[in-house]
């Protein structure tokens, strides 16, 4: 036996280089290709495999066979083997030298023999270790290797693409065919193999070939009793004689070559990581080369402190570490907004703290940008600076949004999480509140150990950041930003407050009213939140046609359902308006006026910058996105944001048709990038192009109908989903979105490029480089996958028009503070920013406002930005917005 260093069989994973590279070469479109023109499908492909490979299995030996030459040894015993092959293509062709220096390149053995085929190699060493008590792994997608599989050798089995995968041992292959791996070179003679044109008996397939072999054991002794056989069946097989043993010898595997290596030498070295780079750089590869180094040589965690040094000072010794040179983690202790303690730590697992009366002593240090300072939620830590009267410079590196850079997808990106992550350990340890034998614990140790972990965890954090290529969105968009937002949820917007009370006593007097109803078509009183109660009086009691049932089979009650029942029962159409009355009232009347801090009269929002994957914001307490944004009762809450004095008004800034504008400059649509610049409204000029009309004859309905595609399918509407939203049939629809793809080609290209590439490297990217990984393209469920063929279409667009929008903010936001103007930006919903200015000074505001936004990033169609100004929120909305 050769034992691996655990005591188990050591593991040869032997790669069928030729098969894998060409089965990779047709799962990915050649449209993955370098800058310059190289075409690099196949090597993507099978590179990927490989490091997938080295990742999950941790092979002990590895090589991989190719061809050399040709197989000259079969040819002799059968002229036309292999013959009537398709031509190789010549792109696949081209990579076959670049996969072989990938594989050169990570000090993995490569074996092939002149004239024999690499699967006879791939064979002989198989065989070899599994002589030697090793377990060999055949990696391939030729079913010809399953006649091998025995104790100790198995075939991995590429079933589709290049990550479904199958494994095969002796019960597999027996499940699949019916018949044991040593009878698979009996079934191959009788059904025949087409990829090497190895001819099989006419009429018999599959199911018949595992049949007769099952009835008579062998193609020798089936046709030493062909007289058994019946009918046409019984000629055929006498007929092929000869050939059927031919099939068999030509099918069967050498496994006594003369080979120039032994399963001892299928050693993976130690590569070189420069030329690594080098090659992985002029391929491209940026992906595959963080997962690459991502493998590394063992696992160990990355940080060896296992326990922390804290301690308690004074202030002053604080401010000296603060002073200090070289970067250093900061962490309040706060309480609500107040700030009760300051947490430093200058790395090595040690990290001081000092309570604090005030921030009065340390805002010089704090607003100075020459002390570099790292941080977990810069935003919170410079929203409690602010509100002690002070300023926070220097943030260099925030772990939170790090986090959230490198793994968009995640709901938060707590402390500990992150540190097992990154760091390999929970480098925090037990929480306070968990250490055991003390009830009451000094609440200082938790900042403290928050700041050392933070110190732990940057440097970490930051090499990661370089090799995903974040750095520059990090700090030129996401750090910069977490200041602008600091600065508008310290600041807050002024609520009229009695304002709301009115409203809030006029909608109850109208769900009272609405309650009345619904009880009067019911013919009773119900509680109206309880779904059981609603459902016994829609279905059974008024026998509504019910709709979809919920996950544990009940009848559903939800708004989609009810809304499908309008036209059946006008307790329907009553019961929709007190629900929304009734969430209006729950959500803002009632909730706005308890958020405004006593202080100063203003609500303060918490401006969420980690919760989408698609880097757009939202906000909490209260959330301000989920306000109607069309709609009377839209309209009335926001009437209730106002300035915070009479000497000022509301301004409002809303980009127009963001995403529509990103998706023409990233397709290059010349028609789609003409139509912006003509200055007609982009849906009237999109369906004159597609509809073949003049622009003064196209109507309201078709110019909704060329909205409805023009947002659709940059989300990956498809014909049924548009045929849902217009309401017509779904080949008209198909018709209408054949027409716009013939009107604008390179959409089409564009998104049909933007799903290949998210399926070969796993994410796609914004114009600023943010990424939104998309696993869900690799799933075996097709619903799953079309879910992510959907993100993988909207994640580029809805993303960049993200960034353009950050950049914009930044852009204002600093002009704004450089201007001396009385002008603050307040909010930030969907697209759409918010401010107060002197009344003095609006024209000069909302000219910069304007300008900065239009200018935030270089498009080949231009941006724009539709102005609104007014004595409240509603009042300032842009015309037609």
């Amino acid at each position: 036996m050769s034992p691996s260093a655990g005591g188990s069989p050591k593991r040869l994973f032997l790669l069928d280089g030729h098969s894998l590279s060409y089965r990779a070469f047709f799962a990915l479109p050649t449209s993955l290709a370098t800058s310059s023109g190289q075409v690099t499908n196949a090597v993507y492909g099978f590179t990927s495999m490989l490091i997938k490979l080295l990742a999950e299995e941790r092979p002990d030996l590895i090589a991989v066979a190719f061809d050399v030459g040709r197989p000259t040894v079969r040819l002799e015993r059968y002229a036309e083997y292999k013959a009537g092959r398709p031509e190789t293509p010549d792109e696949f062709r081209q990579q076959l030298g670049l996969i072989v220096e990938v594989l050169e390149t990570l000090r993995v053995p490569v074996i092939g023999v002149e004239g024999h085929e690499a699967d006879d190699a791939i064979a002989t060493l198989a065989v070899r270790a599994a002589q030697r008590g090793m377990e060999a792994v055949i990696v391939t997608a030729d079913r010809d290797f399953f006649q091998l599989i025995r104790p100790g050798i198995r075939v991995m089995f590429n079933v589709k693409g290049i990550s479904e995968i199958r494994l095969y041992d002796e019960a597999a292959v027996q499940e699949r065919f019916g018949l044991p791996p040593s009878k698979y070179l009996d079934y191959v003679a009788l059904k025949g193999d087409p990829s090497d044109n190895i001819p099989g008996v006419p009429g018999v397939g599959e199911k018949t070939a595992s049949r007769l072999i099952q009835e008579f054991g062998s193609v020798e002794e089936l046709l030493a009793r062909t007289g058994e056989l019946k009918g046409k069946l019984r000629d055929t097989i006498a007929a092929a004689g000869d050939q059927l043993v031919m099939n068999k010898e030509l099918a069967r595997l050498r496994t006594d070559l003369e080979l120039p290596v032994d399963v001892d030498d299928c050693v993976m070295g130690e590569w070189d990581p420069e030329a690594v780079r080098r090659l992985f750089g002029s391929l491209e590869f940026r992906t595959l080369l963080e997962r690459l180094e991502d493998l590394g040589r063992g696992v160990k965690p990355a940080v060896e402190t296992t326990e922390l040094d804290l301690r308690e000072v004074t202030e002053r010794e604080l401010l000296e570490l603060v002073r200090s040179d070289g970067p250093k983690a900061l962490r309040f202790e706060l309480d609500g907004r107040r700030v009760r303690g300051l947490a430093v730590s200058l790395g090595g697992g040690q990290a001081a703290y000092a309570p604090l009366a005030s921030l009065e002593r340390m805002l010089p240090a704090l607003a100075d940008p020459d002390l570099r300072k790292w941080a977990h939620d810069a935003k919170e830590m410079e929203t409690a600076v602010l509100e002690s009267g002070g300023w926070l410079a220097g943030v260099a590196f925030d772990t939170m949004l790090a986090g959230y850079l490198l793994d968009p997808a995640t709901a938060s990106y707590p402390l500990r999480a992150l540190c097992e992550q990154y760091l390999g350990g929970d480098v925090l340890g037990s929480s306070p509140e968990e250490t055991e034998g003390q009830l009451f614990v000094e609440s200082w140790r938790t900042a403290a150990a928050e700041a050392a972990a933070v110190a732990l965890l940057a440097p970490a954090m930051s090499e990661r950041i370089d090799k995903a290529g974040l750095r520059t969105l990090l700090e030129t968009v996401e750090l910069p930003l977490s200041s602008v937002l600091a600065r508008m949820q310290a600041r807050g917007v002024a609520l009229d407050v009695q304002y709301l009370e009115e409203m809030a006593e006029g909608v109850r007097d109208r769900m009272a009213a609405l309650r009345a109803e619904i009880y009067r078509h019911a013919g009773e009183e119900f509680n109206l939140n309880s779904p059981p109660q609603l459902r016994q009086i829609l279905y059974e009691k008024l026998r509504l046609s019910p709709g979809k049932r919920t996950p544990k089979g009940q009848l559903s009650t939800d708004a989609s359902v009810l809304e499908k029942l309008r036209d059946q029962h006008p307790i329907v159409e009553a019961l929709l308006s007190w629900r929304e009355l009734d969430k209006l009232s729950s959500t803002y009347l009632e909730a706005l006026p308890k958020q405004v801090d006593p202080r100063d009269g203003r609500v303060h929002t918490t401006f969420n910058q980690t919760g989408a994957a698609t880097g757009r914001l939202s906000s909490v307490n209260p959330n301000l996105q989920n306000i109607p944004v069309r709609g009377e009762l839209g309209r009335q809450i926001r009437r209730a944001f106002v300035p915070g004095s009479k000497d000022q008004l509301m301004l409002v800034a809303d980009y127009s048709q963001i995403e529509l504008r990103i998706l023409a400059h990233l397709a290059d649509d010349e028609g789609l990038k003409a139509a912006f610049a003509s200055g007609i409204d982009i849906h009237t000029a999109t369906s004159a192009k597609v509809f073949g009309l003049p622009v003064d004859k196209v109507d309201p309905a078709t110019r909704s109908r060329a909205k409805a595609i023009n947002y659709g399918l940059a989300y990956g509407m498809n014909a049924y989903g548009l045929a849902s939203r217009l309401e017509i049939a779904v080949d008209e629809a198909q018709e209408f979105i054949d027409a716009y793809f013939a009107s604008f080609p390179q959409i089409r290209d564009f998104l049909e490029r933007q799903v290949a590439r998210a399926a070969a490297e796993g994410f796609t990217e914004t114009l600023l480089g943010r990424r939104r990984y998309i696993p869900e393209l690799q799933a075996a469920n097709p619903r799953v996958r079309d879910m992510g063929r959907r993100m993988a279409l909207n994640a580029p667009i809805q993303g960049s028009a993200a960034d353009v929008f950050k950049l914009g903010m930044i852009k204002v936001d600093r002009a704004l503070r450089d201007s001396g103007l009385d002008c603050h930006m307040l909010l930030t919903v969907h697209d759409e920013l918010v401010f107060e200015v002197a009344k003095g000074q609006l024209d000069e505001a909302a000219g910069l406002v304007k300008r900065e936004m239009e200018s935030a990033y270089d498009l080949s169609v231009p941006l724009r930005a539709d102005i609104g100004w007014g004595a409240n929120w509603a009042e300032a909305a842009p015309a037609g917005h």
